[in-house]
C-alpha cells in the first residue's frame, strides 16, 4: 500500500473537515471553539463595548450574521451604519469588523485589512489587533505572508506574553517549511502561556511531520486534556493518534466520536482506515461501502480511492478495486496516483500489457523515480519482454551506478534472454554486482550466491577451471552447503 499521501496535506484534510474548515482558512483552522474562548480581543472587546454603544455592536453582530450567509454587500452596508454610528472613532467597533470578516471565513479579506489597518493607525499599542490583522493579510485570497508575520513580531514587541501572536509565527514558519523557526516560536508560545492549548495541537502536528511520533502523541494528548471535550476536539485526537499509527487506541475515539457526530467525514474515513490497518477486512469494506455512499466525489481525497482499492484487493476483489480506481481516474485523470494504482492491481490481475499501459500514463504525468522504473522494468519481465526490462534497469544503475540490486535485476533479465549462459550476457552485471556489494557481504550473502554460482557454471562452460573454482568456493564460504557449488567444484576435479 502507498504510504506517502500521509503528509501534512492530508492531515489537515482529516483535522480541516474534522472541524468543518477549509484548508485555506489559517484563522479557522486552530480556532475551533477553545480558541474563540481564549480569544481575549473579540470577547472583551464586545463586552466593553455593549457598555458603551450597545447598538453599534448589534449592527456588527448582524452584519457577521449576513456574511456568513454570503451577503457581502448586506453585510458591509451594516458595518457601515456601525462606523457612522461612532463616527469611525471607536477602534473596537473596527476590530469587531475585522473579527467578523475573519470569523466568517470570507476569502477576499481587503475590506477586513482596510479597517483593522486603519484602527491601528490610531492605536498602535493594541498587541491584539495587530495579531488580528496579521491573521486578515494570511487568510486573504493573495496571501501575504510578510505583512502577517511583520504585524505578529508588532504585536510580540508590544506584549511579549501573546501566546497566539507566537502561535501565529510559528503556524505561518510551518506553512513555509522553516521547521526550527517554527520549532522556537511555538516554543516562545508555550512559555508565553503554558495553558493555552491550541500551541499544543500545533506542535503535535510539527513533530508529527518530523517523524517523532511519541513527541506528537505527547502534544496531543495534552492538548486534549486542556481543550472543550467536543467531538470536535476528541477528531482530532483520534486523527494524531491514527497518524501515529496508535491504531489500538485511535479505533474507540473514532467510533466514540461517530457516536455524538455520526455525519463527521473525517472519522468515518478514518473508520475503514483504521480497520484495513488493523486487517480486520470486512469490517473496513462495510465502513468504505458506507463512506462511498455517503458522500460524493467533492468531498473524497485520493487515499479514499486508494484504500478502497486495497480494502476490495484484501477482500479478494482485484477486479472491483480495478473499477474503482478507473473511476476515480476518470474524475482526475492527471492525478498520477490513479495510474500508480492501476498498475499494481492490473499486475495482480497478471494483466500486464495493462499495467504498463497504466505506468506509460504515469510517466506522461510525472517523471519516474527509481521506485516507478523498478516496477516498469519488472512488469516487462513479468511480460517476458526481458529486452525492454533490461533497458528499463539499465537507467537505474547509469544514474544509480553504486545501487547493487539495479545490476542485479540486469543479470537476472539477460540470463533469462540467454537461459544456457552460453553468450554470458548475464556476467558483467553479476560481476559489478559483486563488486558494488564487496563491503557488506552478509547483507547481500544469498544474492551473492546466485551471482557466483552463474559466474562459476559460466567459466565451467568455458573450461576455464581457475576462475569456476574461484566463484564455486566463494559460494562455498558463503554458503558451505550449497549443493550447486558442491556439485561444480565435483565436476572440475
Amino acid at each position: 500500500m502507498i504510504k506517502n499521501w500521509k503528509t501534512y496535506g492530508v492531515l489537515a484534510a482529516t483535522l480541516f473537515s474534522a472541524a468543518g474548515v477549509s484548508a485555506h482558512s489559517f484563522n479557522g483552522l486552530r480556532s475551533g471553539s477553545f480558541e474563540h474562548i481564549a480569544n481575549a480581543t473579540y470577547s472583551s472587546t464586545y463586552s466593553t463595548l455593549a457598555a458603551q454603544d450597545a447598538s453599534a455592536a448589534d449592527l456588527v453582530k448582524q452584519g457577521k450574521a449576513a456574511l456568513v450567509q454570503n451577503k457581502t454587500a448586506e453585510a458591509q452596508q451594516l458595518f457601515d451604519r456601525a462606523l457612522k454610528m461612532t463616527k469611525s472613532k471607536d477602534n473596537n467597533i473596527k476590530i469587531m469588523i475585522g473579527q467578523a470578516y475573519l470569523d466568517a471565513g470570507v476569502k477576499d479579506l481587503a475590506p477586513a485589512i482596510a479597517v483593522l489597518e486603519d484602527a491601528v493607525s490610531k492605536d498602535q499599542k493594541n498587541a491584539d489587533a495587530f495579531v488580528l490583522l496579521g491573521d486578515a493579510y494570511l487568510n486573504h485570497k493573495n496571501i501575504d505572508g510578510g505583512k502577517a508575520m511583520a504585524n505578529y513580531d508588532k504585536a510580540i514587541a508590544l506584549n511579549s506574553k501573546s501566546p497566539k501572536a507566537y502561535l501565529r509565527k510559528g503556524q505561518l514558519y510551518v506553512q513555509s517549511r522553516n521547521f526550527p523557526a517554527a520549532k522556537e516560536a511555538l516554543e516562545a508560545a508555550l512559555a508565553a502561556d503554558p495553558n493555552y492549548a491550541p500551541t499544543y495541537l500545533e506542535l503535535a502536528e510539527l513533530y508529527y511531520r518530523a517523524n517523532q511520533m511519541p513527541k506528537s502523541s505527547e502534544y496531543i494528548k495534552k492538548y486534549v486534556s486542556m481543550a472543550e471535550n467536543t467531538p470536535e476536539t476528541r477528531a482530532k485526537y483520534a486523527s494524531i493518534l491514527y497518524l501515529t499509527q496508535d491504531y489500538t487506541t485511535a479505533l474507540p475515539e473514532i467510533q466514540s466520536v461517530l457516536k455524538s457526530d455520526p455525519d463527521n467525514i473525517a472519522m468515518n474515513r478514518l473508520l475503514a482506515y483504521t480497520y484495513l490497518d488493523t486487517k480486520q477486512n470486512e469490517k473496513a469494506l462495510e465502513a468504505m461501502n458506507n463512506y462511498f455512499a455517503k458522500y460524493d466525489e467533492s468531498k473524497r481525497i485520493p487515499s479514499d480511492y486508494e484504500y478502497y482499492a486495497n480494502i476490495l484487493v484484501a477482500n479478494k476483489k482485484t477486479q472491483e478495486a480495478v473499477d474503482v480506481i478507473t473511476k476515480a481516474k476518470q474524475l482526475d485523470p492527471k492525478n498520477p496516483l490513479y495510474d500508480d494504482l492501476l498498475a499494481k492491481q492490473y499486475t495482480t490481475l497478471k494483466n500486464y500489457p495493462k499495467a504498463i499501459e497504466a505506468y506509460k500514463a504515469k510517466f506522461a504525468v510525472t517523471p519516474p523515480s527509481n521506485t516507478d522504473l523498478f516496477y516498469y522494468g519488472y512488469t516487462h519481465e513479468l511480460n517476458e519482454d526481458y529486452k525492454t526490462a533490461d533497458s528499463v534497469y539499465a537507467i537505474i544503475t547509469t544514474n544509480n551506478p553504486t545501487y547493487a540490486y539495479g545490476h542485479l535485476w540486469r543479470a537476472r533479465v539477460n540470463s533469462n534472454l540467454d537461459p544456457e549462459s552460453t553468450e554470458g550476457l548475464a556476467k558483467p552485471h553479476y560481476e559489478e554486482f559483486i563488486k558494488v556489494t564487496s563491503g557488506d557481504k552478509e547483507k547481500y550473502k544469498k544474492d551473492l550466491v546466485t551471482a557466483n554460482n552463474y559466474l562459476g557454471y559460466y567459466y565451467y562452460l568455458k573450461k576455464d577451471k581457475t576462475n569456476a573454482t574461484k566463484h564455486w568456493q566463494e559460494v562455498k564460504a558463503l554458503d558451505p552447503t550449497n549443493v550447486q557449488a558442491t556439485d561444480g567444484l565435483k565436476a572440475l576435479k
